[in-house]
This record gives C-alpha cells, sequence and structure tokens, in this order.
C-alpha cells in the first residue's frame, strides 16, 4: 500500500509542474543555422530556387527515407515553384517558394501533417572572403495550447537538426561538383 502512494501521490505534482512550465514555453519555434560554401551565390543560389533540387542535399533526400515520394508544380524556379513529399520517415508535406531574389534570398511556405500551422522558411546568401555565407532561418506559431507548445520543442529540435543536416548536405553537393569540375 505505501508503494502504491509513493507513486500515485507525486502524480499530481508533477502534472501541476508540468502545466505551469508550459507557460514559460514560447508559442513561436525559431530555428537558424548558418555556413560558409567555397562557391559563388550565383552557383549556390540555383540549388535553393528550385525545388527538383532540394532532394539532392535536403533531409527529403532517398538517402533519409528510401520511401520518399516528390511531386512538384508550378514553374521550375522561383516565385510559384512549389514541391509536395510523402514518405515513412520524413513524412508528408509541401512548400511553395513565395520571395526569390537572385542570387541573394529565396523565402518560401512550408507546411507539414501534425504540425499547427505553416512554418516560414528563408535562404539568405552573402558574398564573404572564400565564398558564400547561407543563412538558413524557420519559424513557426505553435500556437498556446499545452500540448502544442512542448510538441514545439521536439519540432524545433528535429528542424534543428533538418536544417544542420541541409546546409551539410547542400556543402558537401558543392564540393562534390566543384572536384568534377576540375577533373575535367
Amino acid at each position: 500500500m505505501k508503494l502504491v502512494w509513493k507513486i500515485i501521490l507525486p502524480l499530481p505534482v508533477l502534472a501541476a509542474t508540468l502545466f505551469a512550465a508550459s507557460f514559460r514555453l514560447p508559442a513561436q519555434v525559431h530555428v537558424e543555422h548558418r555556413v560558409v560554401l567555397a562557391a559563388a551565390p550565383e552557383q549556390v543560389y540555383p540549388y535553393l530556387n528550385n525545388p527538383t533540387e532540394w532532394p539532392k542535399w535536403s533531409f527529403l533526400s532517398k538517402t533519409a527515407d528510401p520511401t520518399v515520394i516528390h511531386l512538384y508544380g508550378g514553374p521550375t524556379t522561383g516565385v510559384g515553384a512549389r514541391m509536395q513529399w510523402s514518405g515513412d520517415k520524413v513524412g508528408d508535406g509541401k512548400l511553395q517558394l513565395t520571395e526569390s531574389i537572385s542570387p541573394s534570398s529565396v523565402v518560401y511556405v512550408q507546411s507539414e501533417t501534425g504540425l499547427p500551422g505553416n512554418i516560414l522558411g528563408e535562404f539568405r546568401l552573402t558574398p564573404v572572403q572564400g565564398g558564400t555565407e547561407v543563412v538558413w532561418r524557420q519559424s513557426a506559431e505553435v500556437g498556446t495550447n499545452i500540448w502544442d507548445k512542448y510538441k514545439g520543442l521536439y519540432q524545433q529540435h528535429k528542424k534543428q537538426q533538418e536544417v544542420e543536416q541541409g546546409l551539410t548536405g547542400l556543402k558537401t553537393l558543392l564540393q562534390n561538383n566543384s572536384k568534377r569540375r576540375a577533373a575535367k
């Protein structure tokens, strides 16, 4: 009987603590990562401005999820270019480019099944000595619901990993392309 009380008694305290802590959680998720790539902005920009190029470097690749299927619509590049995906690991989602300024920025809106709102994403390309600094930002409203705020913490962690993985993939892709050009 004492064991039951040792287990049951802390449950309301734990629930109250989690409830109180949820008021301190942000209602918005924000992720940002930057990398310097050894390529000119004009060489980097086409990979960001064309959704058909994203599976070559982003988390939406066949390497990350062999079951992923991509669908494309609208123009191939620039404002209105769209991509939709579905996969066992990457889930279901879609994105659309909403702003495109060559070769300095690409802005998009993304939605995914299971997320309460849209993700607003942005790439900023800045020429620096030795290449291009690429800054990838994503932000999303997670809502005021306690459960959504806790899911938002998980989503922020997941999105941070996706952004870092994507920029690493972009860097690798550009390095491999540079090596191929040098070999010719």
